[in-house]
This record gives C-alpha cells, sequence and structure tokens, in this order.
C-alpha cells in the first residue's frame, strides 16, 4: 500500500453540535475571526440576568468570502441575531448558520453535515 505525502482529514459538524436543535440568539459582536480551517464570531448576549459570550463557529473563512462575507460588514459592537445548532456539551458555542445583519441582510455561515 502506498501512502501520499498529505492527508485530509477533518471532524463531522455533528460530532460537536446538536443539528437536531436550533437557537437563535441577538447579540453584540466582540470580535470576528476570519481564519481557516474555522472562521468564528466571538459576541455578547443578554440573558436576562447577565450577560454571556458566544463563540460562534463558522465554515473557513474562504468560503464565507465566497458567500459575500466582508470584514466590514462585521464590526466589534454590531447588534446581530444567529441562527445556529447549539454545542452538544452545553458550552455557549454554535455552529452558526445564518447572521442576520442590521440592515438587514442575512449572510450565510455553515455547511450542513455531509457538505465541504
Amino acid at each position: 500500500m502506498m501512502l501520499s505525502q498529505g492527508s485530509y482529514g477533518h471532524h463531522s459538524v455533528a460530532v460537536g453540535f446538536n443539528m437536531d436543535t436550533e437557537l437563535l440568539l441577538t447579540g453584540t459582536i466582540k470580535n470576528m475571526d476570519f481564519i481557516n480551517p474555522h472562521a468564528r464570531m466571538f459576541f455578547e448576549v443578554d440573558s436576562g440576568n447577565h450577560r454571556e459570550t458566544w463563540t460562534v463557529w463558522f465554515s473557513s473563512a474562504n468560503n464565507l468570502f465566497r458567500r459575500g462575507w466582508r470584514a466590514d460588514d462585521l464590526p466589534i459592537g454590531t447588534m446581530v441575531t444567529v441562527n445556529g445548532f447549539p454545542a452538544r456539551d452545553g458550552s455557549l458555542e454554535l455552529y452558526g448558520g445564518e447572521t442576520k445583519l442590521p440592515d438587514g441582510r442575512t449572510l450565510f455561515g455553515g455547511n450542513r453535515p455531509g457538505e465541504r
């Protein structure tokens, strides 16, 4: 058997996130990292009696740019609404599907299981 010099491996989104449940959260962007292999947003959500910092994981920065995302669309302090799949371990993390901006635009940011 001959092995290639490189290999490709990746985890399934469904391992870490519950794809049967969706959450809709509104909060203020604290930071947005356009990085690979997964871009991520940190935003603060008012949960009634206190504020929580959530991490939203997206597909790669390259995929986001191809879908129309631009860094100047997501400045720190912007109020956004994110729809996504919650972390299975109960941590304050989502795998982001859609992010709605104050101007009404919606940016799609995730891959369904089986998509690249």
